[in-house]
């Protein structure tokens, strides 16, 4: 019998995996992927000069797991710089990520004593005509940049997440699939086992007692078993439970996850920065591009100069959508072709590479990352106590923190099940009831 399998290698199962590698105790690690990362998918020579993430991109905040993990990986990190630009109406102008009543906006959340969604927060405090314009910005915003449903996300999580003011970010220099490879690696040289392309179908379990029956039809059996899994996958019922867990389905009704589509288009050239161009709006010193276009949201590599465009396509729309790849590039270049001033056959004949990264088609993600709503900090307490010291649970859905919905929360998250593991044999148990 193995001692313990985690199941999901991503950043929360990564992070468990090197805790317990360092015991004494046999580890797998089932993955249902061909690779390793989960959310964070760096793309290395496929098309781009340079590495592109087509998952997890930015770094925000503190983050002190990230950056002692980046150190020991030798991985450095490097901040976003330029300038803002928008495009509304088919007119462009310099921007700033925020409207101009963002601080009476702020100084609203911060008195807020009772939480409420951020749509409801919206309509009792900025319900007049003279906030139509903020109320808009923060909308978008919430659903941009959050991915998040405004009739569910929570205010107050919001205001604690922006209250940084750390939008822009950073990124670690070459991608962040480096980091899930340190801890890959440190994990086999310890002889934690990896099997990959293995999708966890059904959980029979009794008390320190597993059986995992996967896609290939093997049966495995632990003593303990980490689930890391995006909670999408929960919720979705992929994986069964014999008995079932009818807390943690209660439970997931109120933990929610974003909708997000990547575009990555890298051109011959950095045309919005041609200079005396009359074929394209120029628009100098590119970092963020706001807009009304169907892809609103688009970001350079700055301060690199990889003529790389990132489109970002979030929040609820994307769940009523049903077009292919093929469709949804036709869609991202009509959307450039506009902000540009162009016809999108002229724009397609500067591609160099191009790829579109649906996360919530993905069957193995169903989403991109969580976010809070008014009920999240008590759907997670339940994920957060094993069942009968036999059933764990981590993943950055399940971080009851400020980064929630980041590669930290996920790192934080394994790291504390890893520890909870370690000692669930000394604790009592956790009943179902």
């Amino acid at each position: 019998m193995i001692d313990i399998i985690i199941v999901g290698a991503g950043a929360a199962g990564l992070s468990a995996g090197r805790i317990l590698s360092q015991s004494e105790k046999s580890l797998y690690i089932l993955e249902a992927r061909d690779r390793i990362g989960g959310r964070i998918h760096t793309l290395k020579n496929e098309g781009f000069s340079s590495p592109v993430e087509a998952g997890a991109e930015f770094m925000h905040g503190e983050l002190p797991l990230t950056k002692a993990l980046m150190k020991e990986a030798k991985v450095s990190h490097q901040a976003g710089h330029g300038r803002v630009w928008n495009v509304i109406n088919n007119h462009l102008s310099g921007g700033n990520f925020f409207d101009e009543g963002w601080n009476e906006l702020m100084d609203r959340l911060e008195g807020l004593d009772q939480d409420v969604t951020i749509g409801e927060f919206l309509q009792k405090y900025f319900g007049e005509a003279k906030y139509e314009s903020l109320v808009e910005s923060v909308k978008g915003f919430v659903q941009g940049y959050d991915a998040a449903d405004v009739n569910k996300a929570s205010a107050m999580a919001l205001a604690e997440e922006w209250r940084s003011g750390d939008v822009k970010g950073y990124r670690p220099r070459g991608g962040y699939t480096q980091l899930m490879e340190f801890l890959w690696n440190e994990i086999q040289q310890r002889k934690g086992i990896f099997k990959l392309s293995s999708v966890v179908k059904k959980i029979k379990w009794k008390p320190d007692n597993v059986e995992i029956e996967t896609n290939t039809g093997e049966t495995l059996t632990t003593r303990k078993i980490l689930i890391t899994v995006p909670i999408s996958i929960l919720k979705a019922g992929v994986i069964q439970f014999e008995p079932p867990l009818p807390r943690h389905q209660h439970a997931l009704r109120h933990l929610e996850i974003g909708a997000v589509i990547k575009f990555l288009f890298e051109f011959k050239d950095r045309f919005w920065e041609r200079g005396n161009s009359t074929e394209y709006r120029q628009m100098p010193g590119l970092n963020f591009l706001f807009s009304d276009a169907f892809v609103p949201t688009w970001w350079t590599q700055k301060p690199n100069d990889i003529p790389l465009l990132t489109g970002w396509l979030a929040g609820p729309i994307v769940q009523t959508i049903q077009q292919d790849d093929s469709s949804l590039f036709t869609e991202a270049i009509k959307s450039l072709a506009y902000l540009f001033g162009r016809q999108p056959d002229q724009l397609v004949k500067e591609i160099r590479s191009a790829r579109v990264v649906n996360w919530s088609a993905d069957e193995y993600s169903r989403g991109a990352y969580a976010y809070k709503t008014l009920q999240t900090a008590e759907a997670i307490k339940i994920f957060s106590d094993p069942v009968e010291n036999t059933i764990f649970f981590a993943g950055e859905g399940l971080y009851d923190g400020a980064e929630m919905g980041t590669v930290e929360a996920a790192l934080a998250s394994g790291k504390a099940a890893a520890e909870m593991i370690l000692k669930a044999g000394q604790g009592a148990r956790t009943s179902l009831k």
